[in-house]
């Protein structure tokens, strides 16, 4: 057996890091088929803005309650486990679509399938934790976040493409494909493991002491962890607010469907090639510069969607937004990593990833009320949003020294 390495040359690349790269970006591509598709189908068959609103938000609340329990399942059975599930969910209700006839039935689609989400990320990128050397943990998550991209480059343009043609109905039977086949792969490829079987990449050797003290629920929400989360709160109010209102920003300025399925894989395109370079040198040279860089742009590019623009420009902005959450996300990524419990990887991820759909939720109802005064409020919202938090990333010299320390758990 070819013995692993835990320093910067460290194996990555094995069977099993790429089947969960594919297994992600097959999956996402379903995803994204109908990314763009669901508040206009909402709005087609005559929800209000207030239940399109709705949709976003009980996705994201049925996914923030179901997280703890998944993130305890996911440690107690096995990662494969949740994620077969989680994806066999969102195959079948994609499916569902179909058949929605009342805003209703969405709202409550939307909800299973947050259920269901909460069921796939947090796994995949606990088992990508677990199974990557402990000196590349950034570089992993970044291609985690790369596969996740790819479908969104894909999924929106082709979807809306289809249903600017066909109607909606193929859009949503095309879903279900790849995300079927993302259950067979996960079943047939992925070990049966969990966070309680140790850390794969460095049973052999490992380079790093970790101390972990307190019990289980100090060991979730150390004052590192902490930090972690609520940067990922912050980051995702933007998930939120394209979540609920993108679709009807875009079309509003004159977008077509089209253009709309495009301004989706203009923004995934730069994650593609750039998560996984940030996080690579995220783990060489520390994470509070991307976090810094990337907020720097982040409120850049949020102020300028709340200019009067046409789609052209709306869509070359998009690659901006994108860069920015690549290179702050990477950051972010790496140092929860850094300062994860390697016995808690599971519910580590699902708080995280609960602390995520929070942000979203508050960017969901937020953008939703902000948007009935000015289109573009929401994003101005944003923008200032994300100065402050560079303005305080700066003034407190105490988190750049935080950002920095490696492989330790309080």
């Amino acid at each position: 057996m070819r013995r692993l390495r835990n320093g910067p040359t460290a194996t990555l690349y094995t069977p099993v890091t790429i089947s969960l790269i594919f297994i992600v970006a097959i999956s996402y591509l379903g995803l994204g088929f109908v990314m763009p598709l669901r508040a206009l189908y909402g709005r087609e068959i005559g929800a209000s803005s207030v239940e399109i609103s709705a949709m976003a938000s009980s996705f994201l609340l049925a996914g923030f309650l179901a997280t703890p329990l998944i993130g305890w399942a996911t440690d107690r059975f096995s990662y494969r486990t949740i994620l077969a599930v989680g994806l066999l969910i969102h195959t079948l209700t994609t499916m569902a679509y179909i058949y929605a006839q009342n805003p209703w039935f969405l709202i409550a689609l939307r909800a299973i399938e947050g259920v269901a989400a909460a069921g796939v990320l947090p796994p995949a990128r606990a088992l990508m934790n677990t199974i990557a050397p402990r000196t590349r943990q950034g570089e992993a998550l970044g291609l985690i976040s790369a596969a996740q991209t790819g479908g969104i480059l894909i999924g929106p343009a082709v979807g809306a493409f289809l249903a600017s043609r066909t109607g909606y109905t193929l859009s949503f039977l095309l879903a279900a494909i790849p995300l079927g086949i993302g259950v067979i792969v996960t079943l047939i490829l992925l070990p049966n493991m969990n966070s309680q079987q140790g850390d794969y990449a460095t049973k052999v050797a490992t380079t790093s002491v970790i101390t972990l003290r307190g019990s289980a629920l100090q060991g979730l929400f150390t004052h590192s962890l902490n930090i972690a989360y609520l940067f990922k709160f912050l980051l995702y109010i933007a998930n939120g607010v394209a979540a609920s209102i993108w679709s009807l920003y875009m079309l509003d300025r004159g977008a077509s469907l089209t253009m709309i399925g495009i301004s989706y894989t203009t923004f995934a395109l730069p994650i593609i090639f750039l998560a996984p370079f940030a996080g690579r040198l995220s783990d060489r040279f520390g994470r509070y510069r991307p976090i810094i860089v990337g907020l720097l742009l982040c409120s850049i590019t949020f102020t300028l969607y709340y200019l009067p623009l046409n789609p052209l420009w709306i869509i070359m902005i998009s690659i901006l937004e994108g860069s920015s959450l690549a290179i702050v996300g990477a950051g972010v990524d790496g140092f929860l990593a850094d300062v994860m419990p390697p016995d808690q990887k599971g519910k580590v991820q699902a708080t995280y990833n609960a602390a995520g759909t929070a942000g979203s939720l508050l960017g969901s109802v937020g953008s939703g009320l902000l948007y009935l005064r000015t289109p573009g409020l929401p994003f101005l919202a944003e923008g200032m949003l994300y100065l402050a938090t560079l303005i305080v990333s700066l003034s407190l010299p105490g988190l750049r020294t935080l950002f920095e320390r490696r492989s330790t758990v309080e």
